[in-house]
């Protein structure tokens, strides 16, 4: 295929796009970025620094700049009605999507089989950090023979750096979700059976269960037999009020429009930044059919933005390399986990592996 030639990146002016705009600028000098944001001044202040371009964009009526064919689109705000997807589609363009829930992709991705194939990759990286946390499951479980189950457990930082995008995920946790076990669909409860889950320097923190489109694809990708996502916030008694509060019901009782203000200022209220930091247990057989535990620490110190921007950065790159043949992908499944973990490694995140508590190479 002819290579990308400008990246778009549709929120470019948010939280997450101007790292993901700066982590492009630092290692393509040469690309043409055009910002893209609700109010043009904040895409301004983000462009000019950085010798990109700035247009006004609105995601529920989106007016793409003209580009020349097979540019890339990134859709770093939430593409409610896939209008943003269907103007890449019409262009030409490929297209990255980093925001949808569950739901929200397997929504997408049945309209999308239903159709013409594109002419153009379409990758939808969804999964939790723009799909780094899958990847590095991948990573971790590639020297087993078979994969039994895999747990990601995520410890969100009050203090961190957030947008308002990154409040979705509030607003449903009222609402049950599946996961798939031993070839069975299940139906589960948010913030429903935790767990205590050491993480490193950190110390140990409950979690609970959430819906994350990991759990849906994982088990396919890894051929594991179950997939739990849990989160927990290191403050601990935020921790305790949302479990009590979505467990009493009260939190689904809130779940009416005029308390969405109440609700988001529950949970957002952003920070000036800190650590991310992602526990992952894989278990299965080795090669030598011996059951081992392989246990992955990750800790982002410059804050959860900042990992979900490298996602988005990998995928980019690896679109513009031309890694991808036209038409749907998962971005979890795009991407080779050895590569990511190296480009990981060169950027800040620390992450430490061992099998069985015994420490292994990197």
């Amino acid at each position: 295929m002819t290579h990308p030639r400008i990246v778009f990146l549709a929120g470019g002016s948010g939280v997450v796009g101007q790292q993901v705009a700066e982590l492009l600028r630092r290692r393509n000098p040469q690309l043409d970025i055009v910002i893209g944001g609700r109010r043009l001044e904040a895409a301004r202040a983000v462009a000019m620094p950085l010798g990109a371009s700035a247009v006004a964009f609105d995601a529920d009526e989106p007016s793409l700049p003209a580009m020349p064919a097979h540019s890339l689109v990134v859709g770093l705000t939430n593409d409610s009605h896939d209008q943003l997807l269907e103007a890449a589609w019409r262009g030409g363009y490929a297209y990255l999507d980093i925001t949808r829930w569950t739901e929200r992709l397997k929504q997408t991705l049945v309209a999308v089989a239903g159709r013409e194939r594109p002419p153009t990759p379409m990758v939808f990286a969804s999964s939790w950090m723009a799909s780094v946390a899958a990847l590095i499951a991948r990573w971790a479980a590639a020297p087993l023979r078979a994969v039994e189950s895999v747990e990601l457990n995520i410890l969100y930082a009050m203090a961190d750096r957030a947008g308002p995008d990154s409040t979705a995920y509030i607003d449903r946790l009222e609402m049950p979700f599946w996961t798939h076990e031993w070839g069975k669909w299940h139906r589960r409860r948010p913030f429903s059976d935790g767990k205590l889950v050491s993480f490193g320097d950190a110390g140990w923190h409950r979690v609970y269960r959430i819906d994350t489109p990991d759990q849906a694809s994982l088990p396919s990708l890894l051929r594991a037999g179950r997939v739990d996502t849990r989160i927990g916030f290191d403050s601990r008694p935020a921790t305790a009020m949302l479990h009590g509060l979505v467990r009493s019901g009260l939190w689904a009782a809130m779940a009416r429009p005029r308390f969405d203000s109440w609700r988001r200022s529950v949970l957002y209220n952003p920070g000036g930044g800190d650590a991310h930091r992602l526990s992952l247990s894989i278990a299965g057989l080795n090669p030598s059919g011996k059951r081992v535990i392989r246990r992955a620490l990750v800790k982002d110190p410059a804050g959860q933005t900042h990992l979900t921007a490298l996602g988005a950065l990998l995928q980019i790159e690896n679109l513009l390399a031309g890694g991808v043949s036209p038409g749907p992908h998962l971005g979890e499944a795009v991407l080779s986990p050895s590569a990511v973990m190296a480009e990981l490694h060169r950027e800040g995140v620390e992450i430490a592996l061992d099998e069985d508590g015994v420490e292994m190479a990197q």
